[in-house]
């Protein structure tokens, strides 16, 4: 029963966001949504794997690759080709993951790893060339780039 409460927030999230994701992102307030779901799809994986609710992991990974596939729709329209680049990969690394996290019996270790990687190596690298500011201040774009 816990789990399930526990998942209701985020499942409510997700909704939300699917709204928006089922299509391309073209404008800045659904990108911004959509990168706070993103923000909470991955901190939710995170603590799903490290909980070993791997079932949970799995639908946080699903959003995430529903939210990629909306936002690189944005950066083909912005002509960034980089960012697109990055997108590409970065829905590679969940499709590694939830590789990962559908085996008989997971690697935690593993598991983890490979979320990491996905999100230093894709929203890192990311945000490293078009972002600035923190989680606590905001993201914003940086001067230019739009």
């Amino acid at each position: 029963m816990r789990r399930y409460l526990m998942c209701i927030p985020t499942l409510m999230i997700a909704l939300g966001v699917l709204t928006i994701a089922q299509s391309k992102v073209t404008t800045l307030e659904e990108y911004t949504k959509v990168m706070k779901a993103n923000a909470q799809a991955n901190g939710a994986m995170n603590k799903a794997i490290g909980s070993a609710a791997y079932a949970d992991a799995r639908m946080q990974v699903a959003t995430l690759r529903q939210n990629f596939m909306a936002i690189q729709g944005f950066w083909v329209d912005k002509k960034k080709d980089d960012a697109v680049a990055i997108i590409k990969d970065g829905l590679s690394r969940l499709d590694a993951l939830d590789k990962t996290l559908a085996a008989p019996t997971v690697d935690q270790m593993t598991a983890q790893a490979a979320a990491k990687e996905f999100a230093g190596n894709t929203c890192g690298a990311c945000h490293k060339l078009y972002r600035e500011g923190d989680a606590q201040a905001g993201f914003k774009f940086k001067a230019g780039v739009l």
